[in-house]
């Protein structure tokens, strides 16, 4: 039989193990609490393709999606489907993933799908975010996320200005550019104090005058300028990984789903709803060689990305 005191002894030992590892304890009970309840809520699902992927970049894809997670504290799901799926492939995946979604985001390209889903889950809120395409006027049942060109050329403007100094800007686009788009630019250019009227040029046009251009807006199709190699800075419109664009390209805006998905989702919009977004800019602070200038150019961006 043990003496009563070495019981004593045991037990005010056992009383003080348990007492030192009760702070561990209690944070690994929340955290099983919280990570339980970060799994029991409803997801996200994001539409996607293997090209897009490809053109995105993996890393770039899983960073996103922690931002979106951590912003939501929800799971952010990739529905990956083939280029070729019809509507209903494509609504067949997303539904494969989860029965009730939180949202879900379909890229323009899909929009077949996205009717055919929603049509099948009238109740689960989908967006379809479109770039510079317009909601067609027929729709009543689903939301469309429109890119907001007028404030991403004047925002790209300012960038471009303080990026050219006293030099010109030069902008290709895709086709002609409306009265509206070119004053954006002209508002972005004279917010940094530049004068000079931008040179507007259509991106299919083989243009070669480059003499005192201090900066390259690109908002139209971008390979065949970038194979150029020049040394001139780039503003840069594309979804592309910018780790995989030449240096010369200092600032990219991406309007991809999953740049705009955190905007697109802070207020559920109703069904019929069309929302003008502005894209995400990604200013590359190792291709700004004066540091004071990568902060100068994140600030005024900033900036105006939250006045809108």
């Amino acid at each position: 039989m043990l003496h009563p005191a070495f019981c004593l002894y045991c037990s005010a030992m056992l009383d003080k193990r348990l007492k030192k590892f009760l702070p561990l304890f209690i944070v690994l009970f929340v955290f099983l609490i919280t990570l339980l309840v970060f799994v029991s809520r409803a997801p996200i699902l994001i539409v996607s393709d293997i090209s897009f992927n490809r053109i995105y970049g993996p890393m770039r894809l899983k960073l996103k999606g922690f931002s979106i997670s951590r912003e939501y504290f929800r799971r952010v799901i990739e529905v990956s489907v083939a280029e070729s799926a019809g509507p209903d492939l494509v609504a067949i995946a997303v539904e494969a993933i989860s029965r009730r979604p939180y949202a879900v985001l379909f890229p323009y390209r899909y929009l077949e799908g996205a009717r055919y889903y929603k049509n099948s889950r009238p109740k689960v809120p989908v967006l379809v975010v479109g770039g510079r395409n317009p909601a067609p006027h027929e729709e009543t049942d689903l939301c469309f996320v429109v890119t907001d060109l007028a404030t991403d050329l004047y925002r790209a403007g300012i960038g471009a200005a303080y990026i050219a100094a006293d030099e010109r800007v030069l902008l290709f686009s895709d086709g002609s550019l409306p009265n509206q788009y070119r004053e954006a630019i002209r508002e972005g250019l004279r917010m940094q104090g530049s004068l000079m009227d931008p040179i507007f040029v259509n991106s299919s046009v083989d243009y070669s005058s480059f003499s005192g251009v201090g900066c390259i807006i690109v908002a139209g199709p971008a390979s065949r300028f970038l194979e150029r190699n020049l040394k001139i800075p780039v503003v840069l419109f594309s979804w592309i990984d910018p780790g995989v664009t030449p240096r010369t390209v200092k600032i990219v805006f991406d309007d991809s789903p999953w740049a705009l998905a955190i905007q697109a989702l802070k207020s559920l919009p109703s069904d019929g709803e069309e929302l003008l977004l502005s894209s995400e800019p990604q200013i590359l602070k190792d291709r700004i060689e004066d540091k004071k200038d990568f902060r100068l150019i994140s600030a005024y961006l900033k900036e105006e990305l939250e006045k809108n």
